[in-house]
């Protein structure tokens, strides 16, 4: 392993990659990124890969930034790499079944106008020849987004490393962070497994861990780890094709579906939501692909929400349930810039926004990084902005599990 090198990213998931990517293209060569396991074997492996522009009648501007900047990053990944980055926009559908939620979903099409994002509302009469093999008799209102989609985290993740290689990144995998020094008070140097790195810039990606590398430093990390499941079922006979078929989510209910490999992923919020901190001097995110054992019983009402909007369902069973930690902050938002520790840079906690985020927080810190400024305002994302609460591990869990019961 070099001795030596400009910036070194701590964390192979989507938003480390992106990164990873994003500063070789700036120039930054010989930036180097590490991984204690293989690509995407932390929390990305197991995402569903939703990506919307909006999140909600009162969504952020920067959502709608950072995802919006998706499909271009796809097409660019595309050009330079030849490789299928795995971006499939085919649409996504919201229904509404009450007269409140029509009028939320009136309030969402507002609010997509002022960002400029497409959005059409619809009768259940006029949705039915986008989703023919759902049961809409309920419905009383959708809205159509047909720039929403979803991405294959594997192929996304492939595109992304084999265009940071091209740049002059180098990719480690296999390799554990063992230490940051920072005589001095800032960043001098990264310790690993495989030998020490100087370098003067860190940014720590590492998700549901980022609080056990910002412990390193000596600094607390407001991202808490957190449980969430969805269920995949067996392939459909026909099977549905998952490159022309719309996801579909019913905010009311909090469940979602999309077309996977012939079959359809099931989620959505859970009204107990359970934090999994580390016992003892355990490290999150030790083991590879690692899941939990699916909570069977908190899984049946979303199951039985999927079974009565698409019928079929009853028909077939459940293949798997992905019961698998994510990363959450106190408000739902990522955070990401620079930390207390001069050089010492943030990307985490993306985990109630998906795969959707990754490509523009990439772009974004990119910029920042070598430049010293960014094109984009995200001043929300910012890591201290909680304060000194966030030092707490209680008043961090309490937060980020009354945001994700609200979500």
């Amino acid at each position: 392993m070099g001795a030596s090198a400009p910036a070194v990213i701590i964390g192979g998931g989507v938003i480390g990659c992106s990164l990873a990517y994003h500063l070789g293209r700036a120039g930054w060569r010989d930036t180097v990124l590490l991984e204690q396991h293989e690509l995407t074997e932390g929390t990305t492996w197991h995402t569903a890969g939703f990506v919307t522009a909006m999140r909600g009648p009162d969504g952020p501007a920067w959502h709608t930034r950072l995802a919006g900047y998706l499909p271009a990053l796809a097409a660019t990944l595309r050009a330079e790499t030849g490789q299928d980055p795995g971006w499939r926009p085919v649409g996504g559908l919201r229904l509404a079944l009450t007269h409140a939620h029509v009028d939320e979903l009136r309030r969402l099409a507002r609010r997509a106008d002022e960002l400029g994002v497409p959005l059409e509302l619809r009768g259940a009469s006029a949705t039915m020849g986008l989703a023919p093999r759902l049961d809409l008799a309920d419905v009383q209102a959708a809205a159509w987004l047909p720039g929403e989609g979803f991405v294959r985290p594997k192929d996304f993740v492939n595109a992304l490393t084999a265009g940071a290689r091209t740049h002059g990144v180098h990719i480690r995998t296999g390799v554990r962070v063992t230490g940051l020094d920072t005589t001095g008070g800032a960043v001098r140097a990264v310790h690993t497994s495989d030998g020490v790195i100087e370098t003067p810039v860190v940014v720590n990606a590492a998700g549901a861990a980022a609080g056990a590398i910002g412990a390193l430093a000596g600094i607390g990390v407001p991202v808490v780890p957190v449980l969430h499941q969805y269920g995949v079922t067996e392939v459909l006979h026909p099977a549905l094709d998952a490159d022309r078929t719309p996801t579909c989510r019913v905010p009311e209910q909090q469940f979602y579906l999309r077309a996977a490999n012939g079959a359809v992923i099931v989620g959505g919020s859970r009204p107990d939501p359970r934090a999994v901190w580390p016992a003892g001097d355990a490290e999150p995110l030790a083991k590879a692909r690692e899941l939990a054992e699916p909570d069977e019983a908190a899984f049946a009402p979303l199951w039985e929400l999927a079974q009565r909007r698409m019928p079929e369902l009853a028909r077939v069973r459940l293949a798997k349930i992905m019961h698998g930690v994510e990363a959450y902050t106190p408000d739902g938002a990522p955070v990401a810039g620079p930390t207390t520790v001069p050089g010492l840079w943030i990307a985490a906690g993306g985990g109630l926004h998906g795969m959707a985020l990754a490509g523009g927080l990439g772009r974004h810190l990119a910029e920042w990084i070598t430049t010293g400024t960014s094109t984009w305002d995200l001043a929300a994302l910012l890591p201290d902005r909680f304060g000194p609460p966030a030092a707490t591990r209680d008043w961090l869990t309490t937060r980020a599990l009354d945001t994700l019961r609200r979500a």
